[in-house]
């Protein structure tokens, strides 16, 4: 037994590698000592190098150990299996020797899971509007931030706008995206407050929705280039974009978009849909996200034959238009005549 193998501690943690989760997982004692596979302790190395994620039941506590992680609580297997698959490397489960002994099929599950298993759970998740949700409650990666060439401080340097082959743009001035910071299956862009393609009538004291809305288009398109590795010449046709609001962006500070895609452009693919995440965070808290789907071609000719087949259906749908019109015509014209009699 695990627990008879650390004698006088107790099971809080199961962490695991970017490779696979069974047989690399390492298990963390509450005096913060690793037990390996081999059954040889040793001091756990995440102490001096915490991940940025820390993943609990709901239920649970988060870990004491001031080491700065951010939270995230779940409410199933599911929903660990999910995080897991998004986050990687960047998290670990936090498991408290009660909740192993209330919950031990699930505690085997997760030590039993491996990292390709959750990657290939979030590719096939299929409810876009739950994904969206679970998305926007992981907190923004400030640890990694730091580290990275973003502005992420008022006094930071705003890094170079992203090269506008990316978004589909012709001008450096339509862009409204830096370039970007890649961590884990993350990417993170700062956001420009203008945009030579959107003029307002009047001054906002704050960053207007659409040119958010834009924003999170932009960096959609570029993350399923970059991320996704969707071809320089490939294009998307947008299907749906859902989005939110939940606090004002200020001009005065810096904004920070996420993008996530479980999109892998593949060439033997005809044509795929793409959907990418996005979260909008300023001073590290969620201020907008979006959820954006599209069907991703390759190049040009793809899409070109996609716009064929959509231009013959809408000219059907424009030749009933036309004889519904001409059908009501009629039928007011003749009702007209009848009351001129």
């Amino acid at each position: 037994m695990l627990q008879q193998q650390v004698e006088g501690s107790y099971i809080s943690c199961v962490q695991f590698s970017p490779s696979v989760l069974s047989p690399e997982t390492d298990v963390h004692s509450e005096k913060r000592w690793r037990l390996n596979r081999k059954n040889v302790i040793r001091k756990c190395a995440s102490v001096s190098d915490p991940k940025p994620y820390t993943l609990v039941f709901e239920g649970e506590n988060f870990p004491e150990d001031g080491t700065g992680t951010q939270g995230i609580k779940v409410s199933s297997f599911q929903e660990m299996l999910f995080y897991i698959g998004i986050l990687g490397e960047s998290a670990e489960v936090y498991l408290s020797q009660s909740f192993k002994s209330k919950n031990l099929s699930t505690y085997e599950k997760i030590k039993d899971l491996t990292y390709v298993k959750a990657k290939e759970y979030v590719r096939n998740y299929k409810d876009d509007k739950d994904f969206a949700v679970l998305m926007n409650k992981i907190p923004l990666d400030i640890k990694s931030l730091i580290d990275s060439s973003l502005a992420i401080k008022e006094d930071d340097f705003t890094p170079e706008v992203l090269k506008m082959h990316y978004v589909h743009k012709k001008k450096d001035t339509n862009v409204m995206i830096s370039e970007s910071f890649s961590k884990g299956d993350f990417l993170y862009f700062n956001m420009y407050d203008q945009t030579g393609e959107i003029k307002f009538d009047h001054d906002s004291d704050h960053v207007q929705g659409l040119l958010i809305l834009e924003a999170m288009r932009q960096a959609s398109i570029a993350t399923t280039h970059i991320s996704g590795e969707l071809p320089d010449e490939g294009t998307i046709a947008l299907l749906s974009y859902d989005s939110g609001f939940y606090n004002f962006l200020e001009l005065t500070a810096p904004i920070i978009i996420r993008t996530h895609t479980p999109f892998l452009f593949d060439p033997g693919d005809k044509d795929r849909d793409v959907v990418v995440s996005c979260q909008v965070f300023q001073w590290g808290k969620l201020a907008a996200s979006g959820l954006l789907r599209g069907k991703a071609f390759p190049d040009k000719s793809r899409y070109i034959n996609y716009r064929i087949r959509t231009e013959k259906l809408q000219g059907r749908a424009k030749k009933l238009y036309d004889a519904k019109m001409s059908t009501i015509q009629m039928t007011m014209g003749a009702s007209s005549c009848l009351k001129s009699l």
